[in-house]
């Protein structure tokens, strides 16, 4: 039989193996999705400095700020209010305390809000974190003997995902990876200046310091 005349019939067979395939399933992925924290900070004029109860909450802000907080933490005063200079010195305040727990300056902005001439309004608090979410696992799973050798199960890797999503503890790692720290500069030039001596570069190991095996069980 002539080759030439198979080639129709081949080509053809091989357009409906293709039709009868489907594209494989996407595995179960977590996910996550900004959001906008806010938080108010009431300020009342007659204070004379911040409260226990601000100071407490400045802490646990900057806690969270330091473990989830993306781009800057935004302080908002109130414009046209009865304790608007109470709030300014309270954002000086504030700023003092933000620093002391580890926030640099360069990751606060600030600005003002329209408080409409009420007597009294917050200082309010806010920036971007991320919220996980976890894959739906709900029902029970497909007939396994009818799945083809390249699909996947629509549950396969399902529960890995969803308790992926409830450990992360930045869920925004779900979209980027997270950035290198800044480099130690201190550290970076006595490693050339040993290296330009001649001298070891690395670090010096204590007594304590050894790659050794403990030899405290003896056979």
């Amino acid at each position: 039989m002539n080759i030439l005349r198979l080639l129709p019939i081949l080509a053809a067979g091989l357009s409906l193996a293709a039709c009868s395939s489907s594209a494989p399933r996407e595995t179960p992925r977590a996910t996550a999705a900004p959001e906008t924290v806010r938080v108010e900070m009431p300020v009342d004029a007659r204070d004379n400095g911040l409260t226990w109860a601000q100071l407490d909450l400045l802490a646990a802000l900057a806690s969270e700020y330091k473990a989830r907080g993306h781009g800057p933490l935004v302080i908002s005063y109130p414009q046209n209010a009865g304790n608007a200079a109470a709030a300014v010195d309270a954002i000086a305040e504030a700023r003092t305390q933000l620093y002391a727990h580890g926030l640099d300056w360069r990751q606060i902005a600030g600005g003002a809000y329209e408080a409409g001439g009420r007597a009294s309004a917050p200082v309010v608090f806010s920036f971007t974190r991320y919220q996980a979410i976890a894959p739906e696992c709900e029902g029970g799973w497909e007939d396994l003997t009818n799945v083809r050798g390249d699909d996947n199960w629509a549950r396969f890797g399902c529960a890995t995902a969803a308790n992926l999503a409830a450990m992360i503890a930045d869920p925004r790692d779900l979209v980027a990876p997270r950035g290198f720290d800044a480099p130690d500069a201190a550290r970076r030039q006595t490693v050339l200046e040993n290296y330009r001596a001649g001298r070891p570069t690395e670090s010096a190991r204590s007594d304590s310091d050894s790659g050794a095996v403990s030899d405290a069980v003896e056979n």
